[in-house]
């Protein structure tokens, strides 16, 4: 979020919605001298590869609003933008800007809050929206490597193979009979392993890591 530090100065401050589909990206504020006679919210809304969105809706409410009086509404242009004029003042002692700003609905977008005109003066509030970028799945959960070796291991038909490969010499030596499969491959947690599945037992290692041959009995 770009925030310009005199918004907190005058009250303004921004109530994210995690659950909402508009994110206030940036927030800046336009004094008596920028804003050039202006007393406007100006909004910005951008599409998810930062380009203006046209006809989209954005609103500004205010607190004491009577529910018969519905929040001013207005539709993005081609440049993604809309305005809304204020007048109602800001208090810079008590800090009660009356406005409050957000696209489509409350429930849909972050909001902007405590807007108003410091003291009857002329300024400017320029408000970005966007798309609030979706959030990752976390990471699935490490495998253990001898459950992921005896499921590797059980996916093809065991039968006797001749082999003489590093396995086939360690489980011979560890007296494991017979070999039933040929070396297999498996990726468990980014590490690569190679198998094989003899009459007693299931050898397997990290490849390159011959030195450390296991043994999964059967």
């Amino acid at each position: 979020m770009q925030w310009d530090d005199r918004l907190t100065q005058l009250g303004v401050n921004f109530k994210t919605n995690a659950n909402g589909q508009w994110e206030a990206t940036a927030a800046r504020y336009q004094d008596e001298q920028e804003a050039q006679g202006q007393h406007h919210i100006w909004f910005t809304v951008l599409d998810e590869n930062n380009k203006p969105k046209p006809n989209v809706k954005v609103l500004v409410d205010w607190v004491g609003r009577d529910a018969e009086d519905p929040p001013t509404a207005r539709m993005t242009d081609t440049n993604g933008k809309a305005n809304v004029d204020i007048y109602a003042n800001l208090d810079i002692t008590k800090k009660n800007g009356p406005y409050f700003a957000y696209v489509e609905s409350q429930d849909k977008s972050d909001v902007v809050a405590g807007m108003g005109l410091p003291e009857h003066h002329h300024v400017n509030f320029l408000l970005t929206f966007a798309p609030r970028a979706a959030t990752p799945p976390p990471p699935p959960p490490p495998q253990n490597v001898e459950e992921a070796i005896l499921q590797k291991a059980k996916s093809v038909t065991w039968m006797p193979v001749n082999n003489g490969a590093a396995l086939w010499n360690f489980a011979k030596a560890n007296g494991l009979q017979d070999q039933q499969t040929d070396e297999l491959s498996v990726t468990i947690n980014g590490q690569d392993y190679v198998l094989q599945v003899f009459n007693l037992g299931i050898v397997y290692a990290r490849v390159g890591d011959w030195g450390n041959i296991k043994i999964i009995r059967k």
